[in-house]
């Protein structure tokens, strides 16, 4: 199984050093374990349990393309320490925290089979089936990491661009296959798309049957309706909150599908508030998100 970090999506590379630095900080012994895997490694592993010996450590046979790891967009993390690489379970709890205050998701939230040693790009979900079902094979998105396509960790931003706004617009090909530029301009486009994540979202929260098409109709207005997202709350809407900031150029704290409303994104909302004229109470309601696609 390959250690490669160079493997991966170029983002997940520049997190990585980030979680490192941060682990660093805290004494963390992090070690950096499985990368990217090609299919005969995946099959490998899933005889692991089946037809070889071991336990049961994936669901995922390599001929499927359904681990996060046969996309370059995760990878697995051990403790540095000989004979302790997986008996510390707050080191395991403490690094996953770490990650996620950086953007990304962690195995061990998941239900079916945990895997506490597990980050991920959740751009995607948990599971490589937008992947698939938008790239077909690996071959095609890792096409996009060189090219500037949606895929890639921050296109192709121009003098006047904004890199914040540049990984908002990949965040939004993303979510709803808004097909836009990543070119960091806040233009008429960026702005359709921005209407496009907004209906998304209430689509996947409230089964709204909105048609995603960037248009802010009636049924859009009476869709959003009165419903916000704060503080602890985990929706769509609040991916969509987080998108819609970084396409008027306010930082957060990474993106998540669905998301969860942390204190990096309640600072963002405040933020983006007092400079708009909006009440300042850090919740993203239906006057921040009018404001934000308006």
């Amino acid at each position: 199984m390959g250690r490669d970090i160079s493997e991966l999506h170029p983002r997940l590379q520049k997190t990585i050093s980030q979680l490192q630095a941060a682990c660093r900080q805290e004494n963390l012994a992090l070690g950096i374990g499985e990368c990217f895997r090609s299919v005969a490694e995946q099959d490998a592993l899933y005889a692991q349990g089946r037809t070889k010996p071991g336990a049961i450590v994936t669901n995922a046979p390599g001929s499927s393309y359904s681990s996060q790891h046969q996309w370059g967009i995760a990878f697995d993390f051990y403790k540095n320490v000989s004979g302790h690489a997986y008996d510390d379970d707050a080191f395991f709890d403490r690094v996953g925290a770490l990650g996620k205050s950086l953007g990304l998701g962690w195995g061990g939230d998941w239900s079916s089979i945990v895997d506490r040693p597990h980050l991920y790009l959740p751009d995607w979900g948990s599971t490589p089936a937008k992947l698939k079902e938008q790239y077909g094979t690996f071959e095609n998105f890792r096409a996009t990491w060189d090219s500037g396509g949606s895929g890639s960790t921050s296109g192709t931003v121009s003098d006047s661009g904004s890199t914040v706004i540049c990984d908002g617009q990949i965040h939004a090909n993303n979510f709803c296959s808004a097909g836009i530029s990543p070119d960091g301009i806040r233009g008429s486009r960026t702005k359709k798309a921005g209407v496009m994540v907004l209906q998304q979202a209430l689509n996947l929260d409230y089964q709204a049957g909105l048609s995603v098409d960037g248009i802010w109709g009636t049924r859009s207005r009476q869709a959003l309706g009165t419903h916000y997202v704060t503080r602890g709350e985990r929706q769509y809407l609040v991916t969509a909150a987080e998108i819609l900031l970084m396409l008027k150029d306010y930082a957060v704290n990474g993106v998540e599908s669905p998301g969860i409303f942390g204190s990096g994104l309640e600072q963002a909302v405040k933020s983006y508030q007092g400079a708009n004229n909006l009440a300042v109470d850090g919740n993203a309601g239906p006057a921040t998100f009018l404001s934000l696609i308006g």
